[in-house]
Formats: C-alpha cells, sequence, structure tokens
C-alpha cells in the first residue's frame, strides 16, 4: 500500500540559502504524488515567503505554504503538524540538504519499525570550513537509540506527535524538539538514528556573531527543558572541567571519523560552546523563562 507523507519545512529570513533546501527536496525519488510539502514562514522580513509560494507553484508536489507571523519555530512545527497528511513527516530545514532517497529511506525504516515514533538520519558529509563551523561536527557522531532527537534531519510519525500533544507553542525559540521527542518517549515510543538517511548542513557557523547567537539560544532554551523535566545534565555540562574532557573525548572521536588533524580542535570550540551557552543558560533563568 503506498505511504503518503509529508515534508515539514519551517522557514525564516533565509533567501540567500533556501534554493539549496528546495532543489533537495524536488530532488526526492520518493514518488512526488505520495508527498505533501509544508512550507511555514516565521515572520520574514526578506523575500522567503515569496521564494517558497513560488517553488510551491513550480513543483510536482501538493504543497501548503503559509504564514505563522513571528510566533516562534514551535509554533511554526505545530502549523506543519497540523496540516500534516499521512503517516509520517519528515522535516527538513533551510540550511540542510538531503540525499536524494533522504525520504524513501526514512518511509522503509519506519515501515520496518513500528515501535519508532522518531528518527534522525545522519549528517554523513564532513564540510566544516571554519573554526566555528567545527560547532557541527557533533552532528557526524550517533548511537542506534538516543534519548532524544532534533526535527531537522529526522522523520516522525505523526500519530506520535499527536498522542505526545504535538510541540509546545508556549516554548521561546529553541529546545522545541527536543521537548516533544521527550514526550514521544513519555507515550512509549522509541527514538531512534537511521543511519541510511543522509544529509549534511550546508550553512554552518562561520563568524563569532553567528556562532554566539545559536548557542546562547540553545543555552536560553534549556533552562526552560531543565526546569521542565529536572535533567542535570542541561546544566553539568556546563562546568569547565567537564566541558574540556567530553571535547577531548569527542576531539578523539571526530578524527576516527574524520582522519582530519583539524578536528582536534574541537575540544576547544566545546568549551567555548558551552560558555556561551552558560550565559544563555543565566540570561534564561533571570528572565524568570521556565519558571
Amino acid at each position: 500500500m503506498p505511504i503518503k507523507v509529508t515534508v515539514g519545512l519551517c522557514v525564516k529570513n533565509c533567501t540567500r540559502m533556501i534554493q539549496t533546501a528546495f532543489d533537495s527536496i524536488a530532488s526526492q525519488d520518493y514518488p512526488h504524488e505520495l508527498i505533501k510539502l509544508v512550507i511555514v514562514d516565521d515572520g520574514s522580513t526578506d523575500n522567503t515567503l515569496q521564494c517558497a509560494k513560488k517553488f510551491a507553484q513550480e513543483i510536482d508536489m501538493y504543497s501548503f505554504v503559509t504564514s505563522n507571523p513571528s510566533r516562534g519555530i514551535a509554533s511554526a512545527r505545530q502549523v506543519v503538524v497540523d496540516n500534516a497528511e499521512g503517516t509520517y513527516i519528515v522535516w527538513t530545514d533551510d540550511d540542510l540538504m538531503l540525499c536524494s532517497d533522504y525520504v524513501r529511506r526514512h518511509v522503509e525504516f519506519m515501515e520496518r519499525n513500528p515501535e519508532v515514533g522518531g528518527a534522525r538520519g545522519i549528517c554523513d558529509v564532513y564540510r566544516a570550513q571554519s573554526f566555528f563551523g567545527l560547532d557541527d561536527l557533533v552532528f557526524l557522531t550517533h548511537s542506534a537509540n538516543p534519548c532524544q532527537i532534533g526535527t531537522g534531519g529526522s522523520v516522525f510519525r505523526i500519530e506520535a506527535l499527536r498522542k505526545a500533544g504535538g510541540f509546545d507553542i508556549q516554548i521561546n525559540g529553541a529546545g522545541e524538539d527536543i521537548d516533544v521527542s521527550r514526550r514521544v518517549r513519555h507515550f512509549g515510543w522509541v527514538l531512534a538514528t537511521n543511519e541510511l538517511a543522509g544529509f549534511h548542513h550546508t550553512h554552518s557557523p562561520s563568524t563569532p556573531m553567528a556562532f554566539w547567537s545559536r548557542n546562547f539560544r540553545y543555552g536560553y532554551a534549556n533552562h526552560f527543558l531543565f526546569h521542565r523535566y529536572g535533567d542535570r545534565r542541561l546544566i553539568i555540562q556546563y562546568f569547565l572541567p567537564f566541558a574540556l574532557l567530553y571535547g577531548l573525548k569527542m576531539s578523539h572521536e571526530l578524527y576516527k571519523l574524520t582522519r582530519v588533524k583539524k578536528v582536534f580542535l574541537y575540544f576547544i570550540v566545546n568549551s567555548l560552546t558551552m560558555n556561551v551557552q552558560n550565559l544563555g543558560y543565566t540570561r534564561s533563568h533571570l528572565d524568570k523563562y521556565g519558571h
């Protein structure tokens, strides 16, 4: 029986990079008549929404494009869930390039594993072009059964998302994917890694400002998640000795994967990452976000 799926893409102010995402969606070898494309624009001030509408008119997939003005990524993702059709939502982001068999590989994996509520794909290419881009090397590593997964580069069973209550639209900024994956597990579903669904990031942080902005947001979100779940791993990572030891361990693991000597700088980048996230966490505490 043909399996219908939804491809979900949430965007904001990404005119310079979004064509790459569009190209990788259009290149999917899964039957396009079985795909519904849902694009949600979170109040872009550039031409992102216009580009999305133009792409939707040109592609041979049933498409739904809408604007969700500046309500945040959690709200945008929930719009995708509300408008999803079929059995699965395959998530992508504006900075992801998907392998041409990405959707098909995810559908095949989920069909073989009915207990799995969500599965992440594998970042299959080492493309860190700058010092700060080394921050993305963590995407090269994985475990078969993670405790939580992000959305970009992942597939979720629509039934699992809806039983878990969908995305929490009260979440301001990052962390909405970690929150929903925890609730999916709470309702008895398994999270997994699909090693056959490959993708890579096309735009890693290349400037100190981009690096700062992203990790400050992550730290800000972790304060909310800590107060919701009481998971001390969300804060112990900010202690410098732990960050250094973890960074050294990961540098060694990453070198075994890539054989690129530059990855040994990862332990420095990880220490900087944890310091910036710690500042975001502290700011979130002062703002009483999550209390």
